[in-house]
């Protein structure tokens, strides 16, 4: 009669019985466990690709969104800039007018106004995009660290 006490990924075995199943047996038992157990590990690691892919995906969707927002941006100060310079123009052509330069005065700030305006959206819309973003990275690289934690387990 022969006692054998294993613990095998954190659950503990005891046997008790004939020396032949040990010398016999044993080996392809704890064969069978490891395939089972590094199968478990496999489907794991595979589902964390996944989820990790697609966390890419929307991180992919984020900075095309940024881009695009840094794009129309860059737009609307050119159109700005035109809108200055068209002014400006009109302030000098008719310098010696006071009405027109109360009315162009007038239409200047307005353009400001509205630029403001749409520059503080772009910047709202530029904010959202960030924090989705970095919250996307903060969950793929965790998701990255268990992956890489248990892949080292595994060796």
């Amino acid at each position: 009669m022969t006692k054998l006490k294993i613990r095998i990924f954190n659950t503990d075995v005891e046997y008790e019985g004939n020396k032949k199943f040990l010398r016999t047996e044993l080996a392809r038992l704890l064969e069978t466990v490891t395939k089972s157990h590094n199968v478990q590990v496999k489907r794991n690691l595979s589902d964390l690709l996944e989820d990790l892919q697609r966390s890419l995906a929307v991180m992919d969707g984020c900075h095309e969104s940024i881009s695009r927002l840094n794009e129309e941006l860059a737009q609307r100060i050119d159109r700005l800039r035109e809108k200055l310079a068209d002014s400006l123009t009109r302030i000098e052509q008719h310098a010696d007018i006071p009405a027109d330069l109360l009315a162009v005065t007038k239409q200047m700030k307005e353009d400001q106004m509205s630029f403001n305006l749409q520059y503080l959206q772009l910047q709202n819309q530029m904010q959202n995009e960030n924090r989705q973003f970095t919250m996307v990275s903060n969950i793929m690289k965790t998701k990255h660290d268990t992956v890489k934690n248990s892949i080292s387990n595994i060796r």
